[in-house]
């Protein structure tokens, strides 16, 4: 059973190095503490639910969670990759409808809740936090728009190779854990289609496969695969 726990006096220190929280005081970053509560995530586990009421937002504090939008046919197509110090349901939360979105947890970690009321009256209290969260809320669109573009214009390969480098952005060794039918939702294909895609790029030494887990041997090669982009509006 997942449990919330009362906030960790440590919490202030990793509320302080998150961007939106930058300008924040020291006892600011308490009182934002004091409201925040620490939720263990199991892998699989269920976050938040498209059509759900915008009650909270969340910080991945440990761990990655996945943004998912699913169709009618029951298809998912998976939208983002979230690490520690990405925040999300801030959407539902600002404007008052619901959930746009599924978040489900990708590994075990930590997320920090913030209930909807401490966060309207942070934004009363500090207007550049609620400039910082219409940047962040325009990075992720920006971002979206980026990987509609790829669907629509792009092969499988390529979007497969930009999927594989954007995973394994501040990670060290370059290792996703990650299973095949996952990455087929995030480039918009098959598992089969993405598995025989793998298994060439294994071939040539770029990656190298194992259940559950890519390893990147030569992020060079896979850089070359994709086509330099135009910046968008």
């Amino acid at each position: 059973m997942v449990r919330e726990t009362e906030v960790q006096p440590n919490w202030r220190g990793v509320l302080a190095k998150i961007p939106i929280f930058a300008s924040f005081g020291g006892s600011d970053l308490d009182r934002l503490a004091a409201c925040a509560h620490e939720r263990r995530i199991r892998r699989g586990e269920t976050l938040m639910r498209a059509g759900d009421p915008g009650l909270s937002m969340m910080i991945v504090i440990a761990g990655e969670v996945r943004v998912v939008l699913a169709g009618v046919s029951g298809h998912e197509q998976i939208v983002s990759t979230l690490g520690p110090g990405s925040i999300f349901g801030e959407i539902a939360l600002l404007d008052g409808k619901p959930r746009t979105a599924d978040v489900v947890a990708a590994t075990n970690g930590k997320v920090l809740t913030i209930e909807r009321a401490a966060v309207l009256r942070l934004l009363e209290q500090h207007p550049e936090f609620g400039l910082r969260l219409i940047e962040g809320l325009c990075g992720r669109l920006r971002a979206t728009l980026v990987q509609l573009e790829s669907m629509v214009f792009q092969d499988v390969a390529t979007r497969l190779a930009a999927s594989l480098l954007g995973l394994a952005q501040g990670k060290a060794p370059r290792r996703l854990d990650i299973t095949q039918a996952a990455l087929g939702q995030l480039v918009g294909a098959s598992r089969e289609i993405v598995n025989k895609r793998l298994r060439a790029l294994a071939a040539q030494g770029i990656v190298a496969l194992s259940p559950g887990r890519i390893l990147l041997l030569d992020e060079a090669r896979l850089t070359q695969m994709i086509p330099v982009r135009v910046a968008g509006a």
